[in-house]
């Protein structure tokens, strides 16, 4: 039952339309960590289920292009077992307060589960992926809560509702069933209050193009390659039937030549046609900076480039560990030698900016979608519109793409912006304030997204406070830690 409840909740954060399994399944993992006593039996029952939850969400990692299949499957199982510790955590800290609180300390769960979660989100190897509040991505009135509580909240609601449905099944009273019914609706008619109005494009509004160019991993590699892709490029940004004065994106490593250091006559080709349409042009391209006399420092980077200048660029902030990195590289510079297939790209330190007609732009690079504190610093720096380059050219077939992509709704809900999201072989989109997808290409097709958005400067309760609903549930379990008397399980 244990793993069964595993399967159902991590096909949940599948793009299969069934977030609703994750309302019920976590029930049977209820059940069993009030069945368990031992110290043991909790640790074996935390890394079952977490092994088998993360191992149906993410196991395309094997399917990774970049590498060979063996290395592949290597990596897989590596990351769910690392993965596994969020559940581990979880099952070890609700050990400990049931010995201290005693025969109703089910009831913590919620803020047990949420407290760990929030902590796993920090440092080189978090990742919010695996969050439980993915699971509700296709409920859009359901996550409008997220604008105060951020994902946190979809969490523990998930949570709470599972708590009560164990009690109902326990029970099998109509004062469960009430409860369960009052919990399940109540974030359902705060998302219809809180949603916002459609926004009409105004005065104020932009035009944006957003360019996916669909270049094979194996093309964009290839030797000799840039000119071809550069071309390809620009064709689509600047067709004929295509309006002037707007903002053209482009993806991540959209060209894997070293273009503001050594692409004179392409950076040339590109601002001739960006100054005679009157556009500007953010791209992602890695760049690389003199260190010393024979050292150079790489950088996985957006820049924005106009006609006559390239007038920022921002350095990604968050690198994804062993894809773009050695964790621990920087404290020991020998692991840089190791080669596992990864890149060695520096981390960027700015918050950087980008201003586009006088609205201010914050761009994060792929995987630094799914971090919401990261992308509060760049709203709080002024951002009015989020945007993100991506390269999910390393899997080519479903789910990793939709995954990925989906968790863009939570960030427009969060912070009230609009989001673009400028893929490469993956999916590309415009979502707007209040979480509809209102533009969106298809997976492995060239296409380009030409709308209009409205900046929004206004600051959410999430934008202005961060995740205090996560630190209260630290604090409120710690609370219970301090106020309980331990307790020697017989």
């Amino acid at each position: 039952m244990i793993i069964l409840s595993a399967i159902l909740t991590g096909l949940a954060q599948q793009p299969l339309g069934l977030g609703w399994l994750a309302w019920f399944s976590l029930i049977p993992f209820i059940i069993g960590i009030q069945n368990v006593c031992s110290f043991k039996d909790h640790l074996k029952l935390g890394f079952t289920w977490g092994f088998f939850y993360n191992l149906t969400i993410i196991f395309w990692i094997a399917q990774n292009l970049g590498t060979n299949l063996t290395i592949g499957i290597i990596s897989m199982f590596s990351a769910v077992i690392l993965f596994s510790i969020n559940t581990i955590l979880i099952v070890l800290a609700y050990y400990f307060i049931k010995r201290r609180v005693g025969q109703f300390s089910y009831l913590l769960l919620p803020f047990i589960w949420v407290s760990i979660e929030f902590i796993r989100s920090f440092g080189a190897l978090a990742n919010p992926w695996i969050s439980l509040a993915n699971t509700q991505i296709d409920f859009l009135t359901l996550i409008q809560i997220a604008e105060y509580t951020g994902i946190y909240g979809i969490s523990f609601w998930i949570i709470l509702l599972n708590l009560l449905g164990y009690e109902w099944y326990c029970d099998k009273n109509k004062k469960s069933a009430f409860s369960w019914l009052t919990i399940f609706c109540l974030p359902w008619i705060t998302g219809l209050i809180i949603m916002p109005v459609n926004t009409t494009i105004s005065q104020d509004s932009i035009d944006v193009t957003i360019v996916q160019p669909n270049v094979h991993l194996s093309e964009k590699r290839r030797q000799g390659a840039t000119p071809q892709n550069i071309n390809n490029l620009l064709k689509l940004s600047f067709s004929d039937n295509y309006v002037k004065d707007r903002l053209v994106i482009w993806p991540e490593t959209s060209t894997m030549s070293y273009l503001l250091q050594n692409g004179g006559r392409y950076l040339t080709q590109i601002q001739r046609l960006l100054g005679i349409t009157n556009s500007e042009l953010l791209t992602g391209l890695p760049v690389y900076k003199k260190d010393s006399d024979t050292q150079y420092l790489y950088y996985n980077s957006i820049a924005h480039i106009k006609a006559d200048t390239v007038e920022n660029v921002y350095d990604k902030i968050h690198l994804v560990p062993m894809g773009e990195y050695i964790p621990l590289s920087s404290i020991f510079p020998s692991l840089k030698k190791l080669n596992l297939g990864q890149a060695n790209f520096e981390h960027g330190d700015e918050y950087t900016l980008f201003d586009y007609n006088g609205h201010k732009f914050g761009g994060m690079v792929c995987l630094e979608s799914t971090f919401p504190q990261l992308n509060r610093k760049f709203v709080l720096e002024g951002a009015e519109v989020l945007f993100y380059v991506v390269n999910d050219g390393w899997y080519e077939n479903p789910p990793e793409p939709q995954q990925h992509a989906r968790q863009t709704v939570f960030r427009a809900i969060e912070f009230r912006r609009p989001i673009l999201r400028c893929a490469n072989t993956g999916i590309s989109q415009i979502v707007d304030a209040s979480g509809n997808i209102r533009h969106q290409t298809h997976l492995n097709q060239a296409d380009v997204i030409q709308a209009s958005i409205v900046p929004n400067s206004e600051l959410t309760f999430y934008t202005k406070f961060g995740d205090i609903f996560a630190w209260l549930n630290i604090l409120i379990i710690l609370v219970f830690l301090g106020r309980g008397t331990s307790q020697k399980n017989e």
